[in-house]
């Protein structure tokens, strides 16, 4: 008796869980059997490519830690039902109960606050993306989210913007902004040459990040192209009014033909131009294509 009422609420859980799952596999498989994907050759990378891959993690782990706590509580009850149900037991299962649940909240708690910081990465990313792909309709060529190989350095530059006024190196961030009392919206950031000041917060790392990631993209072309490439390094803060000059130059990403036709510096020649495009697609165009992505190929 004490097994059945240890095993019965386990299986009412686990039991449909497992049946939906091996219903997807099983279907999934079948259909995989019988159809092949027409698209045989690897995507380039969109904005935020880097981003939704981790949102996607995050979203995986989130719905495992939701699972934890709704079976954690039953687990409990199940042991006690086991024991000789005491008070004492009911009382340290309860405790036992209640301290996994509050754990995997917590942990949820923070696995929350990190996506939501990782969707407001990939809306700034995309929304720059999406306006910086208007270029193509002057003769730019535009990559995103850029990991160059064969490189020492381990991240990717979110866009590179190619044109005859030159290469750009576009580092974006997403910056939340702050509702003031009775509703108002600061919305300005003042850049003196060396540092972002928000209306409640200074920042220098994303204007250090993006001369750096200017310098590692310029040795790196130079290097590939087999001649001198200068990139310049710019930083996108999409949905705020900017305001200042200096190394790095700030955009918000609307209307931005205006500064990249205009930029000073190395003009490119038709032939780099297509040098350089050519190296940033080898880098870009990696992404596998999903649909009946597990048939093995003939």
């Amino acid at each position: 008796m004490q097994l059945l009422n240890f095993v019965i609420p386990l299986a009412l859980v686990i039991a449909p869980m497992g049946l939906v799952v091996g219903y997807i596999v099983y279907t999934r498989k079948r259909m995989n059997e019988k159809r092949k994907n027409p698209i045989n050759v690897d995507l380039l990378r969109s904005p935020g490519e880097s981003l939704t891959e981790q949102l996607e993690s995050k979203s995986v782990d989130i719905d495992a830690y939701l699972t934890v706590l709704v079976v954690a509580p039953l687990f409990s009850y199940t042991f006690y039902l086991q024991s000789n149900q005491s008070v004492a037991n009911a009382i340290i299962f309860a405790i036992v109960g209640l301290s996994f649940t509050l754990f995997f909240a917590y942990k949820l708690a923070q696995l929350a606050q990190v996506r939501s910081k990782l969707q407001l990465g990939y809306d700034a990313e995309l929304a720059v993306g999406q306006e910086l792909n208007s270029l193509m309709r002057e003769g730019y060529f535009v990559f995103h989210d850029v990991h160059l190989n064969n490189s020492a350095d381990d991240y990717n530059i979110d866009h590179v913007v190619i044109g005859a006024s030159g290469v750009f190196a576009v580092e974006t961030k997403g910056r939340s902004k702050l509702v003031q009392k009775g509703g108002k919206v600061e919305f300005k950031v003042k850049y003196d040459g060396t540092q972002l000041i928000f209306p409640n917060k200074v920042e220098i790392e994303p204007i250090e990040q993006a001369k750096r990631q200017a310098i590692s993209l310029q040795k790196w072309l130079s290097a590939a192209v087999g001649e001198s490439v200068e990139v310049k390094p710019v930083l996108a803060i999409p949905g705020w009014f900017t305001e200042g000059r200096g190394e790095v130059a700030i955009i918000n990403g609307k209307n931005s033909a205006g500064y990249f036709n205009g930029a000073r510096g190395q003009k490119l020649s038709d032939k780099l131009i297509i040098q350089i495009a050519h190296q940033l697609e080898q880098c870009s165009r990696n992404v596998k294509p999903q649909a009946y992505s597990n048939k093995k190929s003939q």
